[in-house]
């Protein structure tokens, strides 16, 4: 039986989609997975819902899976057959089977290096998966950020340059960036180990919010521009020039942004997520069930599916990325 103080005191600190878009896996604080089919969610979102229907509505998990009571799942991914957890030092991969909607046993574990100064190993924060190199990047509790082959399950890349711990870790090809805990965002060619150029939001007098310190929680890139946020004002930056172009008009603390479309989004202390255009204009408040999001999950193909979680045991499902459609439980109360 589910203790029912689970129900109010759950954060979702992870999402991942699987590979064909099917099914969404959210981790929690308690060490749980939670399993919803991305598929009956869209397909209940898309067909007339009657009264004597109402019950049958997607909204619960179709599994929830124990991975651990030690920790949190810090960060969540997923290539091919294999769910992808990031945890207390270590990212293990469990066997997933579409064909029974179920998370199978642990098939492998990587074991990241000790941290030289403590003997408590450093979370696993954030995975940011390069599917076409089937490297996998991890920043961490350590400062560092780590690239490992799922060739063969090694540590192929360590990268050195914060100086404190690595909240989010975004990429486009081979550049990658790194939000940290020191305020920068640092970015990197995957092929080198020194970073060749950083972000510091928390100089520029427009964006700085001393109240909230000079912390970055997120960022996001693709080929020409990036977001990032955190303590600092939410701000898009040009790659190339590296000057801030817009900052945005949020409200709180700042823990995830990307890219939808021709938008951008982001989340944070705020009970509401944000869409903007490039010249920082909001086009879409979104409503949210937590006083926070920590985490988002979002693909176009093979439908529209957006979901947002974080301080709150339900998660918030936007199928046209403009206002909630559905909220899911974790747990039924």
């Amino acid at each position: 039986m589910i203790d029912i103080k689970r129900c109010y005191y759950t954060t979702i600190h992870s999402q991942t989609l699987s590979s064909d878009g099917r099914f969404l896996f959210c981790g929690s604080n308690f060490g749980e997975i939670f399993v919803f089919s991305a598929d009956r969610i869209a397909a209940s979102n898309a067909a007339e819902v009657g009264t004597t229907e109402l019950e049958k509505l997607p909204t619960l998990p179709v599994q929830t899976f124990p991975i651990t009571d030690r920790c949190p799942i810090y960060s969540l991914s997923f290539h091919k057959d294999f769910l992808i957890v990031g945890l207390n030092g270590e990212i293990c991969g469990y066997q997933w089977s579409s064909k029974l909607s179920s998370i199978g046993k642990k098939s492998w574990t990587v074991k990241l290096p000790a941290p030289r100064e403590s003997a408590d190993m450093s979370e696993v924060n954030y995975m940011w998966l390069n599917e076409t190199d089937e490297i996998l990047y991890a920043g961490c509790g350590d400062n560092m950020l780590y690239g490992i082959s799922l060739e063969d399950g090694k540590v192929c890349r360590e990268f050195h340059g914060h100086t404190d711990y690595i909240h989010c870790v975004a990429g486009c090809t081979s550049k990658l960036a790194t939000a940290s805990e020191d305020g920068f965002v640092m970015l990197w060619d995957s092929r080198q180990k020194a970073s060749y150029a950083k972000i510091e939001p928390h100089t520029k007098p427009v964006l700085q919010r001393p109240e909230f310190g000079r912390w970055q929680g997120t960022v996001a890139v693709t080929e020409d521009w990036l977001v990032c946020g955190g303590g600092p004002r939410f701000s898009l930056w040009h790659l190339r020039s590296l000057d801030c172009t817009a900052d945005f008009d949020f409200p709180d603390r700042v823990h995830v942004s990307g890219f939808a479309d021709d938008l951008i989004y982001a989340g944070g202390d705020c009970r509401k997520f944000y869409q903007y255009n490039f010249n920082g204009d909001i086009t879409a408040e979104i409503p949210i069930s937590g006083s926070s999001a920590y985490s988002v999950a979002l693909q176009t193909e093979p439908y529209r599916f957006l979901s947002i979680a974080g301080a709150s045991s339900q998660v918030d499902v936007c199928t046209n990325f403009s206002y909630r459609d559905i909220i899911l439980n974790t747990y039924k109360k």
